[in-house]
């Protein structure tokens, strides 16, 4: 619906999103961090209308999908995904622009308060609020430097707002009682079911390889073996024990930093206290600073050698830019003899196969990839020892490999796709089998026979499921399949899993059932949401419409 519009912001305000896929709530202490500049310098500042906001505006971008995505934790979407979270924040300025066209009113402040009572992000287990998920909630945004409690306080009143105006645009939710019919049965029917998983990795496929077939294969897939373009580089590390003060901190300095972090210092176990001192500590509080002063020492000498390579990192690149140094020139050899620094050649790798003993350069793929013969140098990035400046050295064109090149992967490969194309063809022919073994009662003698691993599940419903049912299992409820049949075989990573219906006990689906009215309250609930959802959903894709820009146009 809004492709043109994502494309847009995933190329011009990468960072956005990264800050707030990295948001996350770690028992409900919110901390929405501050990230060191939007987008990339250079980027063209966009006039891109939305609802009286400028989607163009890096600034009013970042407050707009920060709010959805806070407005969205709090109602439970903690795992969103980056194209939801922009649809979500986009619709909710969409209806706050339907709201004011409507006259809603703001909420009062007894509203906002049942208001933010219902937020699932402060109910605890039995769905009663908790004032103590609150309270740490609202602890956190005092010390959040981007987003606080003046912020918190316009989302609340915002979505209270877009509350009051989905009831107004959602409708009444109507369904059908054939609807509640067919829930009722998928939701409550009981189920007792005998899954059968086939090993995967015992089954003998008889795959014989020979040149004819591979070169087929390889032809077929030669896509899998081309090597991309990839750079050699090389790097220079600082590290941390390098920059180690000689000096330890001072008693009161590393009191006052045990004082502050002392969840980081657990007080060894002390296997010979009795009851009675134990009893007696309690009462009396004790200083437990000597026990892990050690620890305290290291770690505030760790933090300081870090902070130290950090600095001395920094500084490095600032002599690299400030001196105009060129890659692979002398004048780079020369600054690197200076400062006592070696660049460590790496062999050239690409980003899915760094190499093995510094896998964690797989981490700094976008880094990497900005870096050419003008740009040589990246900025200090964080390593297990310390820090690292990433150097250029050559770009080495893609090219596609021979089959001699290739020949064992391409081989191993072949193998395995034709013992997976050959289990799934068998896997049809044992099911035909199982399912005549069904029907003469026969299924777990014929499947162990074959040896296949079989276990039953007695009456249970999906809303009650056992906690071990094979998920693959789910294939043959969702399908609904009849007592005594056999699904198809379900070929997951390292099984074949067939499921037979040993009975099904459907509810009683009239007005009479207790659960009739519950679920048709829930369906009606599921239809308004998706009213609303639809209209909110239509005015973004309008608005967005009306101000896109031309087709040839290049943002």
């Amino acid at each position: 619906m809004i492709s043109w519009i994502q494309i847009y912001f995933q190329k011009h305000f990468r960072t956005v999103f990264a800050v707030l896929l990295g948001v996350t709530i770690i028992s409900f202490i919110f901390t929405i961090g501050a990230a060191p500049g939007i987008g990339r310098a250079g980027n063209k500042l966009l006039e891109q209308p939305f609802y009286g906001h400028n989607l163009g505006s890096e600034q009013e971008a970042r407050r707009i999908f920060r709010d959805g995505n806070f407005s969205a934790q709090l109602r439970g979407a903690y795992q969103a995904s980056n194209a939801q979270l922009q649809e979500y924040s986009l619709g909710r300025i969409a209806g706050l622009a339907l709201a004011d066209d409507l006259h809603v009113p703001a909420p009062t402040e007894k509203e906002l308060g049942a208001f933010i009572g219902n937020l699932p992000a402060f109910k605890n287990e039995q769905g009663a609020f908790d004032q103590t998920r609150y309270k740490q909630f609202e602890d956190s945004l005092k010390t959040s430097p981007e987003f606080t409690i003046a912020d918190a306080n316009r989302v609340f009143r915002d979505d209270a707002r877009l509350e009051a105006l989905g009831k107004i645009i959602s409708g009444p939710g109507y369904v059908l009682p054939s609807d509640v019919a067919e829930q009722l049965k998928r939701s409550d029917a009981t189920w007792s079911l005998a899954v059968a998983s086939w090993d995967y990795a015992s089954f003998d496929a008889g795959v014989q390889v020979n040149d004819m077939a591979l070169q087929k294969f390889f032809d077929e897939n030669a896509f899998r073996y081309e090597v991309p373009a990839r750079p050699k580089l090389s790097l220079v590390e600082f590290k941390t024990a390098e920059f180690v003060p000689p000096v330890a901190p001072t008693e009161p300095e590393m009191r006052a930093f045990y004082e502050a972090n002392k969840n980081r210092f657990p007080t060894p176990a002390d296997d010979k206290k009795d009851a009675t001192k134990l009893a007696d500590a309690s009462k009396t509080p004790t200083d437990d600073f000597p026990k892990v002063r050690a620890q305290v020492e290291q770690v505030m000498k760790d933090a300081a050698g870090r902070s130290r390579a950090s600095k001395a990192a920094n500084d490095f690149t600032v002599a690299v830019y400030e001196r105009k140094v060129a890659a692979n020139s002398a004048d780079l050899t020369a600054l690197l003899a200076a400062q006592h620094r070696t660049a460590i050649q790496l062999p050239a790798f690409t980003f899915d196969n760094p190499p093995a003993d510094r896998p964690w350069l797989a981490n700094y793929a976008e880094q990497i990839s900005r870096l050419d013969k003008d740009r040589f140098f990246s900025d200090p990035v964080p390593s297990p020892d310390g820090y690292i400046v990433l150097l250029w050295n050559d770009s080495l064109p893609g090219h596609k490999p021979m089959l001699g090149e290739v020949k064992d992967k391409v081989a191993a490969d072949y193998k395995e796709a034709e013992k997976r194309k050959r289990f799934v063809e068998a896997g049809k022919a044992l099911r035909t089998k199982l399912q005549a073994a069904a029907k003469s009662g026969k299924f777990e003698d014929v499947a162990k026979a074959e040896k296949l691993e079989v276990k039953s599940y007695a009456n249970f419903s999906v809303r009650q499921p056992p906690q071990d049912l094979p998920y693959a299992a789910y294939g043959a409820i969702q399908s609904f399949l009849d007592k005594g049949e056999v699904s198809e075989m379900v070929a997951t990573g390292d099984k074949g899993v067939f499921t037979l219906v040993v009975d099904r006990k459907l509810p009683d689906t009239s007005t009479a059932n207790p659960r009739y009215a519950e679920i048709q309250k829930q369906l009606a609930q599921y239809t308004a949401a998706a009213n609303e959802s639809a209209t909110l959903s239509a005015l973004v894709e309008a608005e967005l419409k009306k101000h896109a820009p031309a087709k040839n146009a290049a943002p």
